[in-house]
């Protein structure tokens, strides 16, 4: 876990200096938007991604979709083993949810990651 405090004035400025960002802010979405059922409780459903290098280090990000709560790691790949190393320490902490929701990024999709979501 981490604590970065500012968080989201600090994405704020990196979002601001980036050309691209600023190119494409008002661009048209190219997808529909996915609304989700609300949760009925706390850890039932989580939410993972992998964040993009930020100081030369990537973070691994869950959030809890009804409580909001943010665990986050700092890893060294984007691989499903990674993922698997990062979520069999929280799901010893704080236990395990009833559906994991991803961006279906490889390492969520591989076979490594799918049997290890068969035997939690």
């Amino acid at each position: 876990m981490f604590w970065w405090p500012n968080i989201d004035a600090e994405i704020e400025l990196v979002v601001k200096k980036c050309n691209s960002c600023q190119q494409n802010r008002n661009a048209q979405a190219q997808t529909t938007t996915h609304h989700w059922e609300s949760s009925k409780r706390p850890w039932s459903r989580l939410h993972v991604d992998f964040a993009a290098a930020f100081r030369g280090k990537l973070l691994f990000i869950l959030n809890d979709f009804y409580s909001k709560w943010l665990e986050g790691a700092v890893i060294n790949s984007t691989s499903s083993a990674a993922a698997i190393k990062v979520l069999r320490q929280i799901f010893a902490t704080n236990g395990l949810p009833d559906e994991l929701v991803s961006d279906n990024e490889a390492a969520f999709t591989s076979e490594e990651f799918k049997s290890f979501m068969e035997t939690i």
